[in-house]
């Protein structure tokens, strides 16, 4: 408006741009969480926490649905009731995913196959004997044990199966037989000439 007498006048001018929101978008949440949960309702196992249900995507629609399928957020404290800030085993994901859904009503969230209530530490040993059958490694024909060696031309190591001495045949006076010791040096030097002539030097090697 027009002063009519002498005074200030300020005009205020909004040239705020906004980007608008891309129509559709959801947005995608995958998490890490303790497994069998108990649901955020107070009873009964959070069902996306489950074994079973490990990598399957849930569409959730509020805070409340959230912690009814996969509990609530679980954050670690020491002993004297500090938090552990920056803890691995801190559920940030699920925490993530709940204050998204604090500002919107549509959310993607997949729990991930990982149990970290199992990678928490104890401060007791285990005590008993283990199970019968248990594993503790792949025992399967992908592993490979003993002695290894490489093989600089090919690039790859190959499973080598050393002598043992097992039997007192295999002795003389208590010492190994000398066939037992030829191979072993005759074995020596076939690896040692192979390793020469990769490196383009040759060497009369007899015995």
């Amino acid at each position: 408006m027009a002063l009519i007498s002498p005074g200030v006048e300020v005009t205020v001018i909004d040239e705020s741009n906004y980007a608008p929101s891309a129509a559709g978008t959801v947005a995608a949440i995958v998490v890490a969480t303790a497994q069998d949960k108990t649901s955020g309702t107070g009873t009964g196992t959070a069902a996306g926490t489950t074994a079973a249900n490990a990598g399957k995507t849930y569409l959730i629609g509020s805070q409340r649905e959230l912690t009814s399928t996969f509990g609530n957020p679980t954050f670690y404290n020491t002993a004297s009731g500090t938090p552990i800030n920056g803890y691995e085993l801190n559920e940030y994901g699920l925490m993530a995913a709940y204050s998204l859904l604090g500002v919107s009503n549509r959310a993607y969230v997949i729990r991930a196959d990982v149990d970290l209530a199992e990678l928490a530490s104890s401060t007791s040993r285990p005590l008993g004997n283990p199970t019968a059958g248990t594993v503790w490694w792949d025992m399967s024909t992908d592993t490979r044990w003993g002695i290894f060696e490489w093989n600089q031309s090919t690039g790859v190591f190959t499973n080598k199966v050393p002598t043992v001495i097992t039997s007192t045949t295999d002795l003389t006076g208590g010492v190994p037989k000398l066939q037992l010791v030829q191979l072993v040096i005759m074995h020596w030097l076939q690896q040692t000439l192979a390793i020469l002539c990769t490196t383009k030097t040759v060497v009369m090697l007899g015995y």
